[in-house]
């Protein structure tokens, strides 16, 4: 599957922006054992390990961000599990993403996670392409 914005991204720049998406369609595409999911929208490359509602799943999709390609943004390069990084919940969603849904919070009760979450498997911040 492929669409804009990912669901499963730890770079601050455009943290959970598309939680509200995620919510509504992330059942159907577990329900029907989607295998890998490719996004773009944050300029950094990350790839997940097989993840469904932020817990490793071994039916889950493996989530691909390919956003590092050549553009006239900066490079998203900071995480939202560094320390003073993690946004506020309310400034995260623009309101043609659908407003906020972020309600799937850490185990801990935290909008972000304290140290890289599990479901990222890698995270590089360089500008690239990927080859299927």
């Amino acid at each position: 599957a492929s669409w804009h914005p990912p669901w499963y991204s730890s770079y601050t720049a455009h943290y959970r922006e598309a939680e509200c998406m995620k919510e509504a369609m992330e059942e159907l595409l577990y329900s029907y054992g989607t295998d890998i999911v490719f996004n773009g929208h944050v300029h950094a490359y990350e790839r997940s390990n097989r993840v469904y509602n932020y817990e490793l799943d071994p039916c889950g999709p493996v989530y691909i961000v390919v956003g590092d390609g050549g553009n006239r943004e900066k490079m998203a390069i900071e995480h939202a599990d560094e320390p003073g990084k993690c946004p506020e919940p309310l400034t995260t969603p623009g309101p043609f993403m659908g407003g906020f849904c972020a309600w799937n919070f850490t185990p801990s009760g935290k909008f972000c996670w304290d140290q890289q979450p599990d479901y990222s498997a890698m995270r590089e911040s360089s500008f690239g392409h990927g080859i299927l």
